[in-house]
């Protein structure tokens, strides 16, 4: 980092914010503390009541394969490989989608929906789980209030499904309580028929605003995960389908693209469902989808 000398822990830091400042990396103060703590392992409370400790050799140069790696564009949380979702943490990789606070909200809808019901027991399905975060958080608050629940999560990607599976591990979730299963939306053995509750943050980027996307996402987020390769609408087509052909009282919550309401709206006219509405995420734009049936 430009062979500017430090070695105690306090001063290294401010070397390494310096830098990544300098670097054009995003809220370089945080990244520094949790690629610091990764190497020490530390708590953060812990960098300041050690600031005065000198960094070995072995860490220093550990630090600094961290440091590389974020100035690279890879994202902190493929770094740490592990993230936190709605008070729960996670395990990442690059075989699945970092999961983003916006899809914190798509968990808390779908509480509110199934507080308000009267079912005795919730069959739910998850389509595109990835890291496991919305099947394993749901999991944990329904365990919380005494809820009969079983939810089916889906993923084409076999890794993805891998993953799911030491994430349920490592929130000690009951195999009889949630099951991972590599199997595709599109496949034709596919319907809704056992459930009643159909959740899903699906890859909705069309495939033209993919190839714009920030390189820290478009170099190192799975393509798969993000874009459908078409107009951003080719699972909401093949759920929504799927939904009108389900005679069972059902709720459906989709989180969406900030920019498709117009066009969900013409797809759930075209599959005669009318009872639906649209939430606002923090920012006042159109995110989650919510449907009746």
């Amino acid at each position: 980092m430009n062979g500017e000398k430090a070695d105690k822990l306090l001063d290294i830091l401010k070397v390494t914010v310096d830098f990544l400042k300098r670097k054009g990396v995003e809220e370089p103060r945080l990244n520094a503390e949790l690629m610091l703590c990764e190497v020490l392992n530390y708590d953060r409370l812990s960098l300041y009541i050690n600031f005065d400790r000198p960094l070995t050799n072995r860490e220093k140069e550990k630090y600094k394969e961290l440091i590389i790696r974020r100035i690279n564009k890879e994202p902190l949380q493929y770094i740490l490989g592990k993230v936190n979702f709605f008070g729960y943490n996670f395990i990442v990789n690059k075989n699945v989608l970092i999961p983003r606070p916006e899809t914190e909200y798509l968990i808390e809808k779908s509480l509110s929906e199934i507080k308000n019901d009267k079912l005795n027991k919730f069959d739910i399905l998850e389509i595109g789980t990835g890291s496991g975060c919305i099947s394993i958080s749901l999991s944990k608050e329904m365990d919380k209030s005494n809820l009969n629940y079983k939810i089916t999560a889906i993923d084409s990607s076999k890794s993805a499904v891998e993953l799911a599976l030491k994430n349920s591990e490592l929130n000690n979730i009951k195999d009889d309580k949630v099951i991972f299963q590599v199997k595709d939306i599109f496949d034709d053995d596919i319907n809704f028929d056992s459930y009643n509750i159909i959740i899903s943050n699906p890859p909705y980027v069309s495939y033209q605003e993919y190839r714009c996307l920030p390189e820290e996402i478009r170099l190192f987020e799975p393509p798969n995960a993000l874009t459908d390769f078409e107009d951003g609408l080719k699972y909401y087509r093949r759920i929504l389908n799927l939904l009108s052909q389900n005679d069972r009282k059902c709720i459906c919550l989709l989180e969406i693209g900030y920019n498709q309401k117009t066009e969900l709206e013409k797809l759930l006219s075209l599959y005669r469902l009318q009872n639906y509405k649209f939430e606002l995420d923090l920012n006042k734009q159109f995110r989650y989808l919510i449907i009746h049936k």
